[in-house]
């Protein structure tokens, strides 16, 4: 018998609706991160072996679904203990992607004061070759700069007292203070495609974004607007949108709710100013860990969410950043409560865009007050964001049935 409900004209599936599903077990395996031009997935284990794995292009699997592929340095620092930094984090070169991370120096001390910064990639063989970085001081490693093929690309870490520096990252003597930053701040990142810092600080009350050039030191206020912007929990991204001529965007979350994107255009007297081009309320709750990806000359940011007054962010959103054509949605769904943090992307070629995140049940807490807690984890998920032909806006409903 041909059922006629079952079929669909082609290249069109059903509705998308929030979904996620378990990649990894591997309750150990916290803070993931991709390389998309590599297909591998770096992280800590808490015994502080680094790992490489494998992910499968086409469905965005782990190969080996414990993460555990390839060790390639032993020591590492793991973001799972919880102090206030990172794991590994990849860098784009003009030599391929390396991995930044910090390790433990000399001795059995697991304090600021003994930690290293470090880089690994892969030498004319395609070995794995770790290499420490100068200075061999007390540093923690904090984020990389992300601009495709970079020739000259940087870091950003931290020293004991939580001062902060930048360095060209294959020139030991590079190394500046970046003394505006606030200690134990977040709300800083590179600009993609530009040598310099997106950061945010308070301007008579109110904080605004700016601009940091590394090369000459000139600060360049960006925003004037209402709302503080980027306190902390969110950061600013800045990146060439290809929606809009590949003209710089930068985004940022205003009072911890509204996002924000920003671009550059010409004002009613001729002068061009940072002029906000799209705005979404978040309505239930406040954002965290914002992070953004480019697929199909659409730019989009995903985030986590801090619902309800909860301590741990529990939900995970999407948009683009198209006022003409907006698309905003929560990506996670809500049938029970689950701590989701650190989300990644990764896209694929079956599915297009896919989200990873830990996800926690805080019922297995011990202690009734850490819903993170090792006890609680129940691995790596992943959330097909449904971006793939954006062909998830047709429902049944709303096809032709009669041929």
């Amino acid at each position: 018998m041909l059922l006629l409900a079952t079929m669909l004209p082609m290249g069109v599936r059903a509705q998308w609706q929030p979904n996620e599903k378990i990649v990894s077990p591997n309750r150990a395996l916290v803070d993931p991160e991709f390389s998309q031009n590599l297909a591998l997935m770096a992280w800590t284990h808490l015994d502080g072996t680094l790992y490489l794995g494998n992910v499968n292009r086409d469905t965005g699997a782990l190969e080996p679904t414990t993460g555990m592929g390839m060790p390639i340095a032993t020591g590492v620092f793991n973001a799972g203990l919880r102090l206030i930094f990172n794991g590994p984090e990849w860098m784009d070169t003009i030599a391929g992607d390396q991995l930044f991370f910090t390790y433990w120096g000399p001795g059995p001390s697991r304090e600021m004061s003994n930690t290293r910064i470090a880089l690994a990639g892969q030498d004319a063989s395609g070995n794995w070759v770790v290499r420490p970085m100068s200075p061999y001081r007390p540093r923690h490693m904090g984020i990389t700069s992300q601009t495709p093929g970079d020739p000259n690309p940087q870091v950003m870490y931290w020293d004991p007292k939580l001062n902060y520096y930048w360095r060209n990252a294959w020139d030991a003597g590079s190394e500046q203070p970046l003394p505006f930053l606030k200690p134990a701040a977040k709300a800083w990142r590179f600009v993609t495609g530009m040598r310099a810092i997106i950061y945010s600080a308070p301007v008579d009350g109110v904080v605004q974004v700016f601009t940091y050039q590394l090369d000459t030191g000139v600060h360049t206020q960006m925003t004037f607007d209402d709302g503080d912007k980027d306190t902390g929990r969110q950061v600013p991204w800045m990146w060439r949108a290809p929606e809009f001529d590949n003209d710089y965007v930068f985004s940022t979350f205003v009072n911890q709710s509204e996002l924000r994107v920003y671009r550059k255009l010409e004002d009613t007297d001729g002068v061009r100013r940072w002029t906000k081009v799209f705005s979404f309320q978040q309505p239930n709750g406040i954002i965290n860990s914002v992070q953004y990806f480019i697929y199909n000359n659409k730019s989009y940011l995903y985030w986590g969410v801090y619902e309800d007054g909860r301590d741990w962010p529990t939900q995970i959103w999407m948009s683009n950043i198209d006022a003409n054509d907006p698309l905003t949605r929560r990506i996670s769904p809500t049938d029970k409560w689950r701590a989701r943090s650190d989300p990644e992307h990764f896209i694929t070629n079956n599915l297009g865009p896919v989200v990873y995140f830990n996800r926690y049940d805080p019922a297995k807490d011990p202690t009734g007050d850490h819903p993170m807690c090792p006890a609680c984890s129940e691995g790596l998920f992943m959330i097909d964001a449904g971006l793939l032909g954006r062909w998830q806006r047709w429902s049944l409903s709303s096809l032709q049935t009669s041929w």
